[in-house]
């Protein structure tokens, strides 16, 4: 390295700092499109292989018919909105139609629809006691105990629940009908679970209500004989009192009023009105002590006296006050204007001093006034209490007798309306006992069906095939967003940070066709890129240029010739200088052979090649020798190229970069990862290389996204550069 350095004199150039161009957001269908053709193989194999599993599956699924008996809930269990509650009545409508709908889904309706038809005996339920084939092979190898047979209640219990979930039961909501839709692979046994439903819950309903009937009439039997001796005894309880005290009833109380509500109305009695009069007084005097009292307590809890509402109020007090603010005035108009020794001022002082003493005096016997009115109240009202009570220990002696006949009466009555309740209902239920049918009727009886009602194939079809497209796009577009290549300048630029200097197509045919053809997509996306470098920023304007690449196959070999053979077009010198020891590749894309000096003069117009010479060890590089060739014919040429292996696969390649005022790193299109990349500048900065930037190469035109093209071949960058310089 102390050759080298000492060969080549280290320049520096100023880093041109440009941002990454921003990226592309909005995903419209033209992107869209792109990303589909450009992985069409992947969502053709997904698509085509999702949908053929999928058509599989359908064609496996067996035919089923269905069957649909309707009924009526009865009315009677029904409660009609009314006036007063609408919503309320309506809840107790729904309530009472689930009630029926959870009775219909019941375990209990299924394990009688299941033994009266035999279901546990049909092959299509049957199936399920046999055992699988897997756990005939467990029991086989021993892995698994041998099952002990079903009894034959154990067998319809497995059937019900396989039934219940072949049976559906609804209500649309908006009217008291239910519908019992059945499903079953024959098209005789789905008409017979559904009509079968429909007897069973009739059955149970109808058993339901008799034996309630039955047990109500059992319970009213048991409460009759106590109901009739306790009638009975009130009676004879309300007459021997009567006989007793001389006491008589206002109104009929004679047995055969049977509207009678057992009311008691008794005479007014003087001591009554005295004890109503007394009680009002005895209310407004309460009332005036607690007014009294809130005052007195005000007062006295007041920090000032002159804040008291009932001494604020007093005319005196007011008169008071007024005076005292004129003599205030007086005051403040005297000191303003004379001395403090002026008699006026000192008369005027001392009758405020008066006036004030005299308010103190009259706000105190105001105050004591206050307590004496508190304290009279309090005796006033504790009278009234003294005599409120000796009328009322008189009213209670009058009285008790009246009101203990009331009592009497009351129970006597209500013993006799509910012994006439319970005869009349016992009488309803034994006449309805005999009659009782369920509250439902059968609509529309289940029939045989015509065909089977599914599976709908042809609607599963149409959906796999749009599960399946969906699919085979969602691949597309997740293989797109998890690739971790390169596809355009923007994100070479944003994901490196490194100069986005163009891009070259992939070709047909030889590079030589495509340099000296002159009107070639390829040559003029090398003149734009050429142009970047020539005419562009001062930083990237570079006498020896090394070009390189992360790993091997992308492009760097095509993008070193292109680039000299563009410049030597114009009429220029450049030298194009083989470093790669490895692979040297340079004569064998142009087919050409070096001479002995290594020098291939004008391989194309203004362009000479040197293959770089070799130590004694293979694949080692002479950079003593290259230092000293690069010295002697710098002058020579205007532009120097150096073709130099990957960096990736041989790092000693960075001590190239030495010699070079600047590099250019190649990337493959759509194969080269950013880390790659990145890796490739952090073996390039420990040499302390320039980074010029990075060139796209191998670009598929045809498969270009939208957003994609609109930097290829275009002179964007070059008038960037151009307006920074």
């Amino acid at each position: 390295m102390s050759q080298i350095s000492s060969a080549m004199p280290q320049q520096h150039y100023p880093q041109m700092d440009i941002g990454p161009a921003p990226e592309q957001e909005f995903a419209g269908f033209g992107r869209i499109s792109s990303i589909l053709r450009q992985h069409r193989l992947l969502m053709c194999c997904v698509t085509g292989g999702t949908f053929l599993m999928g058509a599989a599956a359908i064609a496996t699924l067996k035919p089923y018919y269905e069957s649909v008996a309707e009924i009526a809930i009865g009315a009677r269990g029904m409660i009609s909105p009314s006036e007063l509650s609408p919503y309320a009545d309506r809840a107790l409508d729904l309530v009472a139609l689930n009630t029926q709908l959870g009775i219909l889904k019941s375990p209990t309706i299924a394990l009688m629809v299941t033994q009266r038809l035999h279901l546990a005996d049909t092959p299509e339920y049957a199936k399920a006691f046999n055992p699988s084939f897997l756990s005939q092979l467990k029991k086989r190898f021993g892995l698994e105990k041998p099952s002990v047979s079903l009894t034959p209640k154990q067998r319809d219990e497995i059937a019900s629940s396989i039934l219940m979930g072949k049976v559906h039961i609804a209500n649309d909501g908006r009217s008291a009908i239910i519908g019992i839709t059945t499903r079953s692979a024959g098209p005789e046994l789905a008409p017979a679970i559904a009509n079968g439903y429909v007897k069973a819950y009739l059955d149970f309903e109808q058993q339901a209500k008799i034996q309630a009937a039955r047990n109500a009439s059992v319970l009213l039997e048991e409460q009759i004989a106590p109901l009739r001796e306790r009638s009975i005894q009130a009676e004879q309880e309300v007459s021997r009192y009567r006989q007793e005290h001389n006491l008589h009833l206002l109104g009929d109380d004679s047995g055969g009023d049977s509207g009678r509500a057992g009311r008691i109305t008794l005479p007014s009695t003087p001591n009554d009105l005295h004890l109503t009069q007394m009680n009002h007084e005895l209310g407004d005097a309460e009332a005036d002590l607690a007014s009294k009292q809130a005052i007195y307590h005000e007062a006295t809890s007041s920090g000032s006296i002159g804040t008291i509402t009932a001494i604020t109020t007093s005319p005196l007090i007011q008169n008071l006050r007024l005076q005292q603010a004129q003599v205030n005035a007086r005051i403040s108009t005297l000191a303003a204007t004379a001395l403090d020794q002026n008699p006026e001022l000192i008369a005027a002082r001392a009758q405020a001093a008066r006036i004030d003493a005299q308010i103190s005096i009259e706000s105190q016997k105001l105050l004591q006034n206050l307590r004496y009115e508190a304290e009279t109240a309090q005796q006033r009202v504790n009278a009234l209490k003294e005599r409120t009570n000796a009328l009322q220990l008189n009213v209670t002696e009058e009285e008790h007798a009246d009101i203990r006949l009331r009592q009497l009466v009351g129970e006597a009555t209500a013993a006799q309306t509910l012994y006439r309740d319970y005869l009349s209902r016992l009488g309803q239920i034994s006449a309805e006992t005999t009659i009782q049918q369920a509250e439902a009727r059968l609509i529309t009886p289940a029939s045989q069906p015509l065909g089977p009602a599914g599976p709908p194939k042809k609607q599963y079809g149409i959906l796999l095939l749009l599960i399946s497209a969906g699919l085979g796009v969602g691949a597309a577009l997740l293989r797109d967003r998890s690739r971790s290549s390169l596809r355009t300048l923007a994100e070479l630029e944003q994901q490196t940070r490194l100069l986005g200097l163009g891009a070259l197509p992939r070709f047909r045919g030889s590079l030589r066709e495509q340099l000296t053809s002159g009107d070639s997509l390829y040559g003029r996306m090398l003149n734009s890129m050429r142009a970047i470098l020539t005419f562009g920023n001062p930083s990237i304007r570079t006498k020896i240029t090394v070009i390189t690449s992360a790993e091997s196959g992308e492009g760097k070999t095509t993008l070193a010739i292109s680039l000299a053979a563009s410049i030597g077009a114009l009429g220029k010198r450049a030298l194009l200088i083989d470093c790669d020891a490895h692979r040297p590749s340079v004569l064998l894309a142009l087919d050409l052979r070096a001479h002995e000096d290594g020098f291939v003069h004008d391989a194309l117009p203004g362009l000479d090649i040197f293959v770089a010479s070799q130590t004694g060890e293979r694949g080692v590089l002479n950079f003593g020798a290259l230092g000293e060739f690069l010295e002697k014919h710098r002058g020579e040429y205007d532009q120097i190229i150096i073709d130099t292996p990957p960096i990736l696969s041989f790092p000693e390649a960075g001590v190239l970069a030495s010699f070079a005022e600047g590099v250019i790193i190649a990337v493959k299109w759509h194969q080269t990862s950013a880390s790659s990349v990145i890796e490739t500048q952090r073996i390039l900065r420990t040499h302390h290389a320039n980074c010029l930037g990075a060139v796209l190469t191998f670009v598929d035109i045809e498969n270009l996204r939208p957003e994609e093209s609109l930097r290829m071949g275009e002179y964007s960058h070059y008038r960037k550069l151009v307006s920074s310089s």
